[in-house]
């Protein structure tokens, strides 16, 4: 182990290193997948971090570790020269809020995926909505509840669509036809955290855009796009759930027209940019028969939890990147983003410089 540190100490200390991060020297860095958290997702996240570990063994790394990452345990990632690069292959709570990215970059640990601000805002869906809308895209009108009552003075035309603003794999989302439904279907909703969210049916075809980042081009890599088409008006848990197949088909590559696909992929590519995000996410987004382009969610973490049978992982394979590729450019990615911050760290300047350049005599 004491190797594998020099290793790493070799990675952080020299920001040249980044240009000469051979292959060699990058799969004998330990890489440690967390996984786990104490969230509604956690069982899914275990599976996930299995796949990844599997997946980075068999791409040639020689020092994989898994974590199970829960509040008892969170402690234990401090030492930087023992974990490595997290590879962070967590699903929902405080493993996708931005809240263990804050902590990751504390202890100045190189990590995967999307960092503190596009995890944070993509988390709650209630401000990922807010950001998108900003940029000038398409996206449902929401009423944000957190308080019970409120829901009695409401004047609402229906179809709507509830969920939690801040929790994934379609926990607690249904579509309601009316106000008593709502009502009694709310009930079990807003046990998923403090806002429920109420938006606009989107009327239309339904799809999921992939999206990876490549450490080796500036602009990220679109996978092919993938339909959705549902037996029911959207994809809720039931759809996701054991035995709810019959429920769902994809088709990938979807079928749309070339102008539709590529706005779509610009889209997503704008908003992936524009959000700073980073590593691998799945946006999804409604076409309606005006040709209109809603987002609906970012998801910075998709689940990995069967290479058959996860969405993500079926775009790779349309796309043609094998799935040891795809981990390998994760960690690369993960090391050149963080050499590039510390590097803007290191040539912040400092306070004599900051006096000397207002002209002001130092004060030794």
């Amino acid at each position: 182990m004491k190797e594998v540190a020099n290793q790493l100490d070799v990675l952080f200390t020299n920001e040249n290193q980044v240009s000469d991060l051979s292959v060699e020297r990058r799969k004998f860095m330990p890489v440690t997948v967390l996984y786990g958290g104490d969230s509604s997702e956690r069982t899914g996240s275990i599976l996930s971090g299995k796949t990844i570990e599997s997946l980075l063994r068999e791409a040639g790394y020689e020092h994989v570790t898994g974590f199970d990452l829960t509040f008892e345990t969170i402690l234990n990632i401090a030492d930087k020269k023992k974990l490595g690069v997290a590879f962070v292959v967590m699903h929902g709570g405080f493993g996708e809020d931005g809240t263990l990215q804050g902590l990751l970059e504390l202890f100045d640990i190189p990590y995967t995926g999307c960092g503190v601000a596009a995890s944070a805002i993509s988390a709650d869906k209630a401000l990922f909505n807010c950001f998108v809308r900003s940029l000038g895209y398409n996206v449902p009108n929401q009423i944000v509840i957190s308080e019970k009552e409120k829901l009695n003075d409401l004047e609402l035309t229906f179809p709507k669509v509830i969920k939690p603003a801040t929790s994934g794999c379609s926990y607690g989302t249904f579509c309601v036809e009316n106000m008593e439904e709502l009502l009694v279907k709310s009930e079990f909703t807003r046990q998923f955290g403090d806002k429920m969210i109420i938006e606009d049916y989107i009327e239309g075809r339904e799809f999921s855009v992939g999206i990876l980042e490549n450490p080796n081009y500036q602009e990220p890599f679109v996978l092919p796009i993938t339909e959705i088409i549902l037996k029911r008006k959207i994809q809720d848990f039931e759809t996701k759930y054991p035995g709810g197949e019959n429920l769902v088909e994809e088709i990938i590559p979807a079928e749309l027209d070339s102008e539709c696909k590529n706005r779509m992929s610009l889209i997503c590519s704008d908003i992936f940019k524009k959000l700073n995000c980073r590593g691998y996410v799945r946006m999804d987004l409604r076409l309606t028969n005006q040709n209109e382009i809603y987002l609906l969610e970012n998801n910075t973490s998709p689940g990995l939890i069967s290479l058959e049978e996860s969405d993500f992982t079926k775009m790779l394979q349309a796309g043609g990147i094998s799935f040891t590729n795809f981990v390998d450019l994760s960690v690369q990615a993960a090391l050149k983003n963080h050499l590039k911050k510390q590097k803007i760290i290191n040539s912040i300047p400092g306070e004599r410089e900051m006096v000397e350049y207002l002209g002001i005599k130092f004060a030794e």
